[in-house]
């Protein structure tokens, strides 16, 4: 599977977009689940059953989250550097 940056409606491929959304999602899962646990509302689920569920979305957002970072690095020190070397709009002045 090829992941691409390009807008989500222009291709059927995986997007950092859609990782993103995926990871969210688990995210609200994770927390709907948890506010569920402390609240001793287990459904059909044995206590130690929902804990399992509990860890294994966890771990799924932390993966996906993971890709999401390694796709995305922090700027190195080279790149914040020329970043702030280029000229900035304000302190520029034109003449006619």
């Amino acid at each position: 599977m090829e992941v691409t940056n390009e807008e989500q409606d222009e291709t059927l491929r995986l997007t950092q977009a859609d990782l993103a959304i995926a990871a969210f999602a688990l995210a609200e899962t994770f927390n709907s689940y948890l506010a569920s646990y402390e609240a001793e509302e287990f459904g059909e689920m044995s206590k130690e059953q929902y804990e399992g569920s509990l860890n294994s979305l966890r771990t799924a957002f932390a993966k996906f989250d993971a890709i999401c970072q390694a796709m995305n690095p922090p700027p190195t020190e080279t790149e914040e550097d020329a970043v702030a070397d280029l000229p900035n709009d304000e302190t520029q002045t034109t003449e006619e």
